[in-house]
């Protein structure tokens, strides 16, 4: 399949059924969804998958419908006993607007993240596409506390999609070997590791861009309860 960025969910796929066995989630509202207050103009699609690792194995396309506009996100919720950070990429494809942003979140407390070495590793993947990096597009608000310094978000011209699909798959790479190392943490570091998806929940619900277009299409109560299905298993 084309190296092209519109194939990343198919490619992401691909990837995770190498090497997981990836059971549907059954959602209180399933998919496709096209939201009234929309009058039907956006679709939300996609499918929700979880693993023996992980909570959520998220694909999810919200477009203009009977257009190929499009945003696709995907994330990667390790369950909390992992005490691991969580993997988030985001592609927009809006015509000319096109952007494409990948990170290894550390929502873990400082002292795990920093002893699980991931950033340093990011940043030197990072430094071999300066290309890819040239047109880089600031992250605005409180969302910047879930993003770790090694985020990649960018303006993607067609011609550089290969490349950004080769990030994401080092980004991805180095997440998964993280993920595919770990064992459950101890009793005590249990707890710590629920008290930081705790605080990394209440800054996504307060704070990230998508919740506040799922409060747009289905209203404040509506939203919360599709981002915690989709995204925290709750």
């Amino acid at each position: 399949m084309a190296e092209e960025l519109k194939n990343i969910h198919t490619l992401f796929l691909e990837k995770m059924r190498q090497r997981s066995i990836l059971k549907p989630v059954v959602l209180k509202h399933p998919f496709p969804e096209r939201p009234s207050r929309a009058l039907g103009l956006i679709k939300i699609d996609g499918n929700i998958y979880e693993s023996d690792a992980f909570m959520r194995v998220m694909v999810l396309t919200t477009g203009i419908a009977l257009t190929s506009r499009c945003t696709r996100s995907i994330s990667l919720g390790p369950r909390t006993a992992l005490h691991m950070p969580l993997f988030s990429s985001e592609t927009i494809l809006m015509g000319s607007k096109r952007a494409f942003l990948v990170d290894i979140h550390p929502t873990v407390r400082p002292q795990r993240w920093d002893s699980l070495g991931v950033e340093q590793r990011l940043l030197a993947l990072r430094s071999r596409y300066p290309e890819l990096l040239a047109q880089p597009i600031p992250l605005e608000g409180k969302i910047n506390d879930i993003m770790s310094r090694a985020h990649v978000y960018v303006r993607v011209p067609p011609e550089l999609d290969a490349m950004a699909i080769s990030l994401f798959n080092d980004y991805l790479d180095v997440y998964l070997e993280l993920v595919d190392a770990a064992a459950p943490v101890s009793a005590a570091d249990q707890a710590k590791a629920a008290e930081d998806f705790e605080q990394y929940h209440d800054t996504v619900i307060n704070h990230d861009p998508a919740v506040k277009l799922y409060s747009m299409l289905f209203g404040a109560r509506g939203a919360v309860e599709r981002v915690n299905d989709i995204f925290f298993a709750r």
